[in-house]
């Protein structure tokens, strides 16, 4: 399916100024963060007194990649996600790939996945290092979960680490309660909440 389809391709025009936070978003990732930082995060939700600026959440194309993988270095090194792993998610989700553009420059992107007929799982968050700190990171989940909601899944599903008490709380704020706690989720030692919401 393409990422033009019209009934896919849908365009939200939204403010970055939003109220304050510090919590910083990314939902799957198996390096070490640095100290007192979300292990499962990267993008910047909003902090006070930002400009405002035009921002816009739409499907990715192709057009999009280099700059996310270059992203996703920036952040990850040798862990970060590859083009070629964009280029396979753009073929096999194109509606739930999502990208935000701050003042048109694409700032960062969501991916959801299915994990049946039902259920779906928020696999990606990141906002770019440069442009952390204008809430683009609350913005792109708000839209995730409103794309999301709009397809045939009921349930909509993320991973967070049982000590990263933040990001719980901003789960929980958005609708997400915790499931099951896995072991070794992510690897030896690597256990993760499953948090779950309905769509």
């Amino acid at each position: 399916m393409s990422s033009h389809t019209s009934s896919r391709d849908r365009v939200y025009q939204v403010s970055s100024n939003r109220e304050s936070a510090s919590h910083k978003l990314r939902y799957v990732e198996g390096s070490a963060p640095a100290s007192g930082e979300c292990r499962l995060c990267v993008g910047s939700l909003a902090q006070a007194g930002k400009n405002d600026v035009p921002v816009t959440v739409q499907t990715a194309s192709s057009e999009n990649i280099a700059r996310l993988a270059f992203f996703e270095k920036q952040l990850y090194g040798n862990d970060a996600y590859s083009s070629l792993f964009f280029y396979q998610a753009l073929r096999q989700w194109p509606g739930s790939f999502l990208t935000i553009k701050s003042d048109e420059k694409v700032a960062g992107y969501s991916l959801i996945v299915p994990l049946d007929g039902s259920r779906a799982t928020l696999m990606s968050l990141l906002i770019g290092k440069s442009f952390q700190g204008q809430g683009l990171g609350r913005i792109l989940l708000e839209q995730a979960i409103k794309s999301a909601a709009e397809s045939s899944w009921k349930t909509l599903e993320l991973s967070v680490a049982p000590d990263n008490a933040a990001a719980i709380k901003l789960y929980k704020q958005a609708g997400f309660s915790v499931i099951e706690t896995i072991q070794d989720y992510l690897g030896p030692g690597e256990d993760r909440l499953i948090m779950s919401r309905a769509l």
